[in-house]
């Protein structure tokens, strides 16, 4: 059996799910819905059919499949007019604008019997992917902390991601992402949420946050994004009892910093730091440039590489609609990141940690 698609919003993402659906087995993409003339003309000349409205698109019976690549606040009324017309849904991130509505449209989803998950496709970043083996695998020791953050310096592009009601904002944007992946790499419960949000364009929207999340387990663990800054930092930075990771870039530029022989560690000698003496902060005596070797008791590593495609994402969907598997992205963890995401607002509106219980 071969599944049809709908894609609604044929611009950059919206080709991008048209080409990984064509590749994949069990799924064809049939046609597009755009307000945009050009986008119309665009996926014909592709051989999709243009369809005149999205009352008609959802109208084909062949059609079993929406895919919604909309600007964010009309992802709600999309998923529901889906659903209600009997169709399985996978929408771009964010799901919707908040959780009220995410709850509406999951209600809608399993009255229909159909379904409903998100591509949440920063799940399969090369660096999240090796973050989280580190953290799972124990390479570190106890890990304690952990950053992940983007930055930039081009702003806030000027287009309906400046826009509040449109569901604008780097939280909304780069926020959903890095807090999802925190949530998913931690296995414990998170109970506190500290943010501040920055609004250096003037934009009605946040052009850049700091949402802090404090687990039950004793890890924090830090989501920070910037759009005026002009030296980056690394992608991930991972602190554990016996060792440090950090990576510092999409390519996977960085290294792994650990101790060699937890038992033979040796003291510390005072050292000159600026004016005064110092033992707690005296460095170890490493040349950081060199890999994969022992210095002063250090072990330096580079940062292994896992293969990953998202290729898998597109089969698990046709498999999820046959009902021979569950979606890899569940909206059950996809909720918990909008309600996080909820407290962070509403810790930068009263300047306080929000408590969390989830």
């Amino acid at each position: 059996m071969t599944h049809a698609a709908l894609i609604v919003g044929y611009g950059t993402m919206g080709i991008y799910h048209s080409r990984k659906l064509a590749a994949a087995e069990g799924v064809t993409v049939k046609g597009v819905v755009d307000v945009d003339p050009r986008a119309i003309e665009e996926a014909e000349t592709a051989g999709l059919h243009g369809y005149a409205s999205l009352e008609e698109g959802l109208a084909d019976p062949e059609i079993d499949l929406v895919v919604i690549t909309t600007p964010n606040e009309a992802h709600h009324p999309i998923a529901l007019a889906a659903f209600a017309a009997g169709k399985h849904v996978l929408t771009e991130k964010p799901a919707m604008l908040n959780s009220a509505e995410l709850e509406e449209v999951m209600a809608a989803a399993e009255a229909a019997g159909k379904v409903f998950t998100v591509h949440q496709n920063r799940r399969w970043d090369e660096d999240y992917l090796v973050i989280k083996q580190l953290f799972d695998e124990g390479t570190l020791g106890q890990v304690t902390y952990v950053e992940s953050r983007v930055d930039g310096s081009r702003g806030i592009p000027g287009d309906w991601r400046r826009d509040p009601v449109r569901g604008g904002g780097m939280v909304l944007d780069w926020g959903v992402h890095l807090v999802d992946r925190l949530l998913l790499m931690v296995p414990a419960k998170l109970n506190r949420v500290f943010c501040r949000l920055s609004h250096i364009a003037g934009h009605e929207v946040d052009d850049g946050f700091r949402i802090q999340l404090s687990f039950d387990n004793g890890v924090e663990a830090v989501a920070a994004c910037t759009t005026n800054n002009f030296i980056s930092g690394p992608n991930f930075h991972m602190e554990g009892a016996h060792g440090t990771a950090e990576i510092e870039d999409w390519d996977l530029n960085g290294k792994i910093v650990r101790l060699h022989d937890l038992e033979k560690d040796s003291d510390a000698v005072p050292v000159l730091a600026g004016q005064g003496m110092t033992k707690t902060m005296a460095p170890r005596l490493v040349d950081y440039a060199a890999r994969a070797k022992v210095q002063d008791n250090l072990e330096i590593l580079p940062i292994p590489r896992i293969p990953v495609s998202m290729d898998g994402f597109y089969t698990n969907l046709v498999a999820a609609i046959e009902g021979r598997e569950q979606p890899l992205v569940e909206i059950s963890t996809v909720l918990r990141c909008l309600k996080v995401l909820e407290a962070a607002f509403e810790s930068h509106r009263t300047g306080e940690a929000i408590a969390f219980e989830a």
